[in-house]
This record gives C-alpha cells, structure tokens and sequence, in this order.
C-alpha cells in the first residue's frame, strides 16, 4: 500500500519544525500514488498563505514534490511525499 504525506513548516519565528499534516492512502500501484501526489502537490490547499497570489510546484525527485505558494505578505511551502508501507502491527 502507498501513502501520501504532506508536510509543512509550523512554528513561531525562533522556533519551526516540519509536521505531517495530512495523510492520504492510495490503493494501487506506485504509479497511481506518484500521479496523485504531483496532483496535490498542485492543487492542495494549505493552511497557510489566506489569500494565494502565485503557487509554484517543484519535482526534487519521482516520490517527492515541493510546493511554494506567494502570499500577499509572505510565501509558504510545504513538500507532498510518496511513501510505500512496511510494516503494520
């Protein structure tokens, strides 16, 4: 089975970290789960900016999308992930 993850940077100023924010699960092969990923990677709409000016997607790797979405004050991003299970107890 394959998974999807979405991370986004969360914190104050002083102090940020990346948290998994949604997971998805994608019953099909591995091909379907990269399809829908670039598809969220596109189409996901964060918590953050409010109003979205711009988004840009950016492919680092087959399994593995950063997105940058321009606020009106500020941009944000967050990275959509491609994962498959291994292990489930």
């Amino acid at each position: 089975m394959w998974w999807i993850l979405i991370e986004a940077n969360h914190g104050s100023s002083d102090y940020k970290e990346w948290l998994v924010t949604e997971t998805f699960q994608v019953t099909g092969d591995r091909s379907l789960a990269r399809d829908k990923a670039e598809q969220m990677a596109r189409t996901y709409t964060p918590q953050h900016p409010t109003f979205p000016q711009k988004r840009w997607v950016l492919k680092v790797n087959d399994d593995h999308w950063m997105t940058i979405v321009q606020g009106a004050t500020r941009a944000y991003h967050f990275r959509v992930t491609v994962a498959e299970l291994v292990h489930e107890e």
